[in-house]
């Protein structure tokens, strides 16, 4: 009885859509061609998806750190610190300068005022206004070196004429009071902030290993990182509540909403 039953149905349902309209028949057209397309657009978010949470945030806050007189850049994530937004870098990449320019997304570019620089720890924060196409990332530093030897890594920077690469590697040593990473790294990834997988902001890229065969020779896979627990904690904390921004305000159209989960970067 009950394989009847599902006879009759499905002869019913064929009768239904047989007798559709033709408007009726577009709409079914529409339906169609529409879940494909969501369909689509699914697969490619997952495919583009890929990354790990971590690296996601760490892609999401990567900006470029520009020299105002366009001498070259580096890289530094945005970073909400004691309730204001900041970038973190290296100093060598702001050298001598009061100001940066940020450079986000979607030709979004503020003014960062250099509120902190340690040339020996080769460490530099600016403070920013909210920038609209980025995502701050949540200030979680590592405290020390405990357990980072083996550790997997990642940071998100602009090396070379790349735009965003997003970098995957394991901390290898742990000498000289900073912490060596076998993974990729070239000229302008200087100032990108290295995370762990778990989250943890363990320093920025400071600069690559260099051999000697005869010649000097840049090894791109040795990259040195210097760790924020070298941040003298209470003069940034200080500095940067107390900091104004940098005047003017440089700001270029930017996004009207900030991407998310970095699959359109």
């Amino acid at each position: 009885m009950a394989c009847w039953r599902r006879f009759i149905g499905l002869i019913v349902a064929v009768m239904v859509l047989g007798s559709c309209t033709s408007e009726q028949a577009a709409a079914f057209s529409e339906v169609n061609e529409t879940a494909t397309q969501t369909f689509q657009n699914t697969a490619r978010v997952l495919e583009l998806s890929r990354l790990t949470p971590v690296e996601l945030i760490a892609r999401n806050s990567a900006v470029k750190v520009a020299d105002p007189l366009g001498r070259g850049h580096g890289s530094g994530t945005y970073v909400k610190m004691y309730g204001r937004y900041v970038v973190v870098t290296a100093a060598h990449v702001v050298d001598k300068q009061t100001i940066m320019f940020i450079e986000a997304r979607d030709e979004e570019v503020v003014v960062g005022r250099v509120v902190y620089r340690d040339f020996d720890a080769d460490l530099a924060i600016l403070i920013v206004p909210q920038i609209r196409s980025r995502i701050a990332a949540p200030w979680r530093p590592c405290k020390d070196s405990t357990n980072l030897l083996g550790a997997s890594v990642t940071y998100t920077g602009f090396p070379g004429v790349h735009d965003l690469l997003t970098i995957r590697g394991h901390v290898a040593a742990l000498e000289r009071d900073m912490v060596v990473a076998n993974m990729f790294g070239w000229f302008g990834a200087s100032g990108s902030g290295a995370f762990t997988q778990g989250g943890r902001f363990i320093g920025v890229v400071t600069g690559i290993d260099v051999g000697n065969w005869q010649l000097p020779m840049p090894l791109n896979s040795i990259v040195w990182v210097s760790p924020v627990w070298n941040l003298n904690g209470d003069i940034v904390k200080v500095r940067i509540k107390t900091s104004e921004y940098a005047e003017p305000a440089k700001s270029l159209p930017g996004a009207a909403s900030p991407r998310r989960g970095g699959l359109r970067d």
